[in-house]
C-alpha cells in the first residue's frame, strides 16, 4: 500500500485538484494525460478528505493498493499555466522493488557527496590529496 498526503486548492487563482488516469502517446509521439476518474469516486482507492474551516483548501490522504493500474496526478490550472500536471504516483515507477531503490539511493547520495567534497577542495592540493587518500582506503 502506498500513502500520499497532499493539499489542493479547489477555487480561485492557481486552483488545483486530483485526478486518476494515465498517460497515452498519440500518433505524433506526444504524451497526453487521459483522465479516468477522481480519487474520491474510485472504488479501489481509500480516500480521506478534510476541508479547511473556510473551504479554501482540501487535505487529502490517499491509500493506493499494490496492483493499482492507474496514476494519480495533481492538476493545476491558472491563467499563466493553463494546465500543469504533476504526477504524484505512477504504477510503472512503483513497480520497482523497494530493495532496488534502497540500494541505489545511498550509492548515488555517497557519489554526490564525494563530488561535492572535491568541488569544495578544488585549488587546495593538500586537501585534494587527503580526500584521494581517504577514499582509496
Amino acid at each position: 500500500m502506498h500513502r500520499i498526503e497532499i493539499t489542493t486548492k479547489p477555487n480561485g487563482a492557481g486552483r488545483n485538484w486530483l485526478e486518476v488516469g494515465h498517460f497515452e502517446t498519440d500518433t505524433l509521439g506526444r504524451k497526453q494525460w487521459i483522465k479516468k476518474n477522481v480519487p474520491h469516486q474510485e472504488s479501489k482507492l481509500t480516500v480521506d478528505r478534510q476541508y479547511s474551516p473556510r473551504g479554501e483548501t482540501i487535505d487529502w490522504i490517499v491509500i493506493i493498493p499494490e496492483n493499482y493500474p492507474f496514476a494519480l496526478a495533481k492538476v493545476t490550472y491558472d491563467r499563466l499555466n493553463p494546465k500543469e500536471i504533476e504526477l504524484l504516483w505512477d504504477p510503472n515507477a512503483a513497480s520497482q522493488t523497494e530493495t532496488e531503490t534502497e540500494q541505489t539511493e545511498p550509492q548515488t547520495d555517497r557519489e554526490d557527496k564525494i563530488k561535492r567534497a572535491f568541488e569544495l577542495a578544488a585549488g587546495n592540493d593538500e586537501l585534494t590529496n587527503l580526500l584521494k587518500e581517504l577514499l582509496s582506503q
